[in-house]
């Protein structure tokens, strides 16, 4: 569950700057509808080239360029919206801060860790439609071509579940042990005990570390489910009747874009413990959404 501070920031932030990021999200769906696109028409195309009929491959490279022009439009959209947000959000978070009494290496600190909200709004939720669009949108054309492939798939989410609710404990607590170090490094900086200054960069790394060892364990063990997977998709797509060379490049795909999106987990876990723990630091709420 999200904690109710960083619910609180989520509000505010998407409230005060809805049009602009209902864009953003609009041009990302529609980028990711022709990625949903791309393994159902390549696969069409190999097989009517193998026919010798050129006129999917024209569609394809239709798809190709309207795609192109898309994501182009979106990434030029992008910077300059959640670049501005940013530095709306730090005058805000200084401002406010400094009306409570926080202390000024506190501000700094949280001044810098406030990014990480604008970060979430411009790169992770982008991922996690992606993603969405990856598992459901997979799921879906899997159906298509074979039930069994998708219920292959769908058992995917019992490791998955399993493995993120422990990973998800371990990582608020180890965020809360890096926010707080990061906290403390102007002051410890600014007074220069080489023995301090040592102690504080060691426990930066040992948290990093950890965070690190936490995500490619969870990484690692997925990793085993999904090999199992793709060995029964593989068995499984071979032996369907009438199968083409087109089909098996589509199914494989669509189940490698379903890997893909399920991967996005642990990434957004981690992202959102670290928000959670910088929400709470913050305390920016807007009395509009205060209960």
């Amino acid at each position: 569950m999200i904690a109710q501070p960083l619910t609180q920031i989520f509000q505010l932030l998407f409230s005060n700057y809805r049009g602009p990021i209902l864009i953003t999200y609009g041009l990302t769906i529609l980028e990711n509808l022709f990625e949903l696109l791309y393994p159902f028409a390549i696969g069409m195309t190999i097989d009517n080239l193998l026919k010798g009929n050129y006129a999917t491959l024209i569609v394809l490279a239709g798809i190709w360029l309207i795609h192109t022009i898309t994501a182009v439009c979106r990434n030029l959209y992008d910077t300059r919206t959640f670049t501005q947000i940013y530095s709306n959000l730090a005058n805000t978070v200084v401002l406010e801060q400094s009306r409570q009494g926080i202390p000024t290496s506190q501000i700094v600190a949280r001044s810098a860790l406030s990014r990480e909200f604008v970060d979430f709004f411009e790169q992770d939720v982008p991922r996690m439609m992606t993603a969405l669009f990856g598992v459901v949108g997979a799921l879906a054309m899997l159906l298509i071509y074979d039930t069994q492939i998708a219920l292959y798939c769908l058992l995917l989410f019992v490791p998955l579940i399993a493995l993120n609710h422990f990973y998800a404990q371990k990582s608020l607590a180890l965020n809360h042990k890096l926010n707080s170090q990061l906290e403390n490094e102007v002051d410890i900086l600014a007074k220069c005990h080489p023995e301090k200054v040592w102690a504080h960069y060691k426990l930066l790394s040992t948290y990093r570390i950890q965070l690190s060892n936490a995500s490619a364990i969870n990484w690692g063990v997925m990793e085993l489910f999904i090999v199992a997977l793709f060995t029964g998709v593989l068995i499984r797509t071979v032996s369907l009747p009438g199968v083409q060379p087109g089909d098996i490049y589509a199914i494989t795909s669509y189940v490698w874009n379903y890997r893909q999106g399920l991967d996005v987990v642990p990434m957004l876990v981690q992202q959102l413990s670290r928000l959670q723990d910088i929400a709470e630091r913050m305390q920016l709420i807007n009395p509009s959404l205060s209960t």
